[in-house]
């Protein structure tokens, strides 16, 4: 009789169910509402917002009066800000939300950047030509008219904003900004609407004696201009062309890498001889990692042998790595390479190398210029196409472990759209004629979330905001957690800041974030090394609770420490390169659906989140998903994500769907969903019967960015298109279910509680991000009733931008569910292949 053991050993491959996708018409599900008025005097609150609007406005200049600059495409006019009233005291909203129809583009009355406030209301900044200001009064008069039996015109757009006033050119910059400093810098212009604005304000730069650079990020909506000059210049020239420019932002001159080592360097030369000896590297042809990073010391005995490029973004300034004491691109691409050194230096074996490495130096050294533009997501695109046109056809993932504090995460940056395009194939580069969205190259994108640098002990303990550019929705946002807490033996006193299996001190979250417009950051952990805290509670880095990699000096320090999340981005690096050697059929988002769904969280962690019971620990689910800001979705495990067990099966789906459709009425409507049937192993689930199993549910789907002041607040404005996914309830027919998410029923209802409580975060949760996650635990009996799935779309500018010509085109994406039952001796890989061989024969046989 086969062993509990034999049932858990990871021996099989993952499962395809492509088989079962059926693809169905789908609209989205219109919900009957009933909203309450929000107003006691409609024509007083028309009448107040008239006069705030008058004033706001001021009058238009007279001509041989008027200071505003002339741009082709730009209308003449003014800016002011609109504000939500606050909700109701008691009331658990996350905030007054902006309505969504406030602009009136025919008359180009447009939100330019738009942004949440601490006392739960938002604000826009709204561009209001001169010649639209009589519509938009009318508009406005009209609302606050007696309407007898009639719907009020314009309820949606007016009903919430409770105040309107003056807004000037400083309301557009983005991050701490000196004013007074006569300093010229460069500065990001986040341009709106087409080129031809964007060459208009260029030409007017110039003309007004103001440096341009050539270089520039093109987004749908947006094209980011560099402009040098000091802030008050930059506020004085923005002011003069009201409604072009949607944001202002620093250019990033300089990153500094996450560490502030000093003069300890570990280990004897001969530890590095002697791995040396062991090594057995990749193959020609081998998938690579490439680090974005300080550079490489390609002679180390430890990197040559699976080095397969070393570049600069600036030829002059050499390959090598220029990071001071010990290097950082080293020591990065070796934990990319082999993972943490120190168990290969405690053992004998042979050490086959899986991938291979490559290196690009982003970062200047001393005493060269800074990039010009000093844009980093001008140079982290410029880079990605650089090591593409020097060995092209290679698979590989991008690890990058720098980030910036000098803009608050809320909000995507220009670096983070950056690595959004990279991911999505939507660089300039990558948009060939007659190359549909879905066939452009995609490639995976490894990012750190940043770091805690250390301080006091209780503020170290707290979680901290992740930096820029981890706050991007395509890529996989590495966290870190630790295993190692043996401090020193001198001086005595030392502790560990965390127990082993905690979330590292150095690790930074999305707790603090909105969690309905921002994506769950980070996805994942992986080791990163522990703080230690003296006996006044003083924290920092320390060698024996960090990791071994290799240094950039081979003959003064062949091993350095390496530490913090940029050592996690490294062994990210590690799992992804291995993973993408083992299964090189997949595609990237594939790859990051695996190594989220293989992910578990330690024991500490756990206990969080599930108690000795069947479910979930009580608590509601926005208190859940704040954990999971902090902690993402655990640590993953290589061999779960590349085999599966008979007791623990991973299917996988991966298919192209088109969101959107031309309708009947000429725009663009919803197209298609896909409903799969599920291969449950039924008799299995029925002999666990009452026995608690897991089922986890990864959707990953790379999206198009569109970069706009809106994206604070509207992250459908962001996004080309969204997928969500939606489960069969347990007493649903599979019509029932289709009918009820293909929104051809008249209502929509929520899940049940009594259905809800068995998943983690629920669909609710689910609002911003291009990766979606949940879990599922209960009884196996009930979960053999969950027996289909279906994806299906939600908007985007691909639907609501019907200019940029785009509504007939196909993403993809990757559907990945395990179902778990670790403690009970069955083999559901065998039922379920079984179900998917008979299904396959049966098509094959149609």
């Amino acid at each position: 009789m086969a062993e509990q053991s034999d049932f858990g050993a990871r021996k099989h491959l993952h499962i395809s169910f492509d088989v079962f996708r059926v693809g169905i018409a789908y609209s989205y599900p219109r919900r009957k509402i009933d909203p309450k008025p929000l107003r006691d005097d409609y024509a007083a609150h028309s009448k107040d917002l008239l006069d705030q609007l008058t004033a706001a406005l001021g009058d238009i200049p007279v001509a041989g009066q008027d200071t505003r600059l002339p741009v082709e495409g730009l209308k003449a006019g003014a800016v002011v800000e609109v504000g939500t009233a606050p909700p109701p005291q008691g009331s658990r909203a996350q905030a007054v939300k902006l309505p969504k129809g406030l602009e009136f583009p025919a008359q180009d009355v447009v939100v330019l950047r738009s942004e949440r406030r601490d006392d739960r209301t938002e604000s826009a900044l709204l561009f209001v030509p001169d010649d639209a200001r009589t519509s938009l009064k009318g508009r406005i008069s009209s609302y606050g008219q007696p309407q007898g039996n009639q719907l009020r015109p314009d309820v949606d757009r007016f009903e919430k904003i409770e105040t309107i006033r003056a807004a000037d050119a400083n309301s557009l910059f983005v991050g701490n900004v000196d004013f007074v400093s006569v300093e010229p810098l460069w500065w990001e212009l986040w341009v709106r609407h087409d080129g031809k604005i964007a060459e208009g304000v260029a030409a007017a730069a110039r003309l007004a004696a103001l440096e341009v650079h050539e270089d520039r990020l093109l987004f749908p909506d947006t094209t980011v201009l560099f402009v040098h000059a000091s802030a008050e210049g930059i506020a004085g020239f923005v002011g003069r062309i009201p409604g072009a420019v949607t944001e202002i932002r620093k250019a990033i001159g300089t990153i500094e890498p996450f560490l502030d080592r000093g003069a300890k360097g570990i280990g004897p030369h001969d530890w590095t001889a002697n791995l040396a000896k062991r090594i057995d590297p990749p193959p020609q042809n081998a998938n690579a990692v490439c680090v974005l990073d300080t550079g490489i010391a390609a002679q180390h005995p430890l990197i040559a042998p699976a080095l397969h490029g070393a570049w600069a973004y600036d030829a002059a300034w050499g390959a090598d790595d220029h990071y001071p004491n010990g290097g950082h691109g080293t020591p990065l691409a070796g934990l990319a390479l082999y993972g943490d050194l120190e168990p290969l230096m405690n053992d004998a074996r042979q050490v086959q190398l899986t991938h291979a490495i490559e290196s690009m130096k982003l970062l200047p050294p001393r005493g060269f210029p800074k990039t010009r533009p000093p844009s980093y997501g001008v140079v982290t695109e410029g880079a990605v196409a650089l090591v593409e046109a020097e060995r092209p056809n290679v698979r590989r993932a991008f690890c990058l472990a720098n980030s910036a504090c000098d803009f608050p995460p809320e909000r995507p940056s220009s670096w983070s759209g950056a690595l959004d395009q990279i991911a999505s194939g939507s660089m300039p580069g990558d948009q060939a004629d007659g190359v549909p969205a879905a066939e452009r190259p995609k490639r995976l994108m490894v990012v750190a979330t940043g770091n805690m640098p250390g301080g006091k002990l209780d503020h170290v303990r707290l979680s901290h905001p992740l930096e820029d550019p981890s706050q991007s929705w395509n890529s996989l946002s590495i966290g870190g957690f630790t295993r190692k807490e043996t401090p020193p033996t001198n001086p005595p006193g030392l502790k560990p800041v965390v127990p082993a299996n905690h979330r590292s001190p150095f690790s930074l979250g999305s707790q603090a974030l909105s969690p309905d417009l921002t994506p769950i950051k980070p996805e994942v952990l992986f080791e990163a090394g522990n703080m230690i805290a003296d006996p006044s509670g003083d924290c920092g880095w320390e060698p024996s609770v960090s990791l071994l990699a290799p240094g950039s000096s081979v003959m003064h320090e062949p091993l350095v420490p390496f530490w913090a999340t940029s050592a996690a981005a490294g062994m990210a690096g590690h799992f992804i390169g291995t993973l993408q050697a083992a299964l090189p059929d997949l595609w990237p988002e594939t790859h990051r659906a695996l190594t989220v769904d293989s992910a578990h969280w330690p024991e500490p962690i756990r206990k969080r989140l599930i108690g000795t019971g069947q479910h979930w620990k009580t608590g509601n689910k926005a208190a859940k998903q704040a954990i999971l800001r902090e902690v993402g979705y655990g640590v993953p495990d290589l061999q779960r994500a590349i085999s599966s067990a008979g007791n623990d099966v991973t299917l996988i789906a991966q298919a192209p769907i088109q969101p959107f459709v031309i309708g009947e009425s000429g725009g663009p409507v919803f197209n298609e969903m896909h409903v799969y049937d599920l291969p449950w192993p039924k008799g299995v689930l029925e002999k666990i019967e009452n026995g608690i199993v897991t089922m986890k549910v990864t959707l990953s789907y790379f999206i198009e960015p569109n970069l706009s002041g809106r994206a604070a607040t509207r992250p459908e404005t962001y996004r080309s298109f969204g997928l969500r996914f939606a489960m069969k309830r347990r007493l649903e027919t599979k019509e029932q279910f289709k009918r009820r998410v293909s929104g051809r029923q008249e209502k929509d209802e929520a899940v049940s509680q009594q259905e809800g409580k068995y998943w983690l975060v629920g669909p609710a949760a689910v609002q911003a991000g291009s990766l979606h996650c949940d879990l599922w635990r209960g009884k196996a009996i009930d979960l053999s009733s969950h027996d289909a799935i279906g994806v299906y779309p939600v908007t985007g500018w691909w639907k609501t931008h019907p200019g940029q010509k785009r509504f007939n085109d196909k993403g993809r994406y990757a559907l990945v569910i395990s179902i778990s039952a670790p403690d009970y001796a069955v083999d559901m890989h065998s039922e379920i292949s079984a179900i998917v061989a008979a299904k396959i024969a049966a098509s094959v046989t149609l």
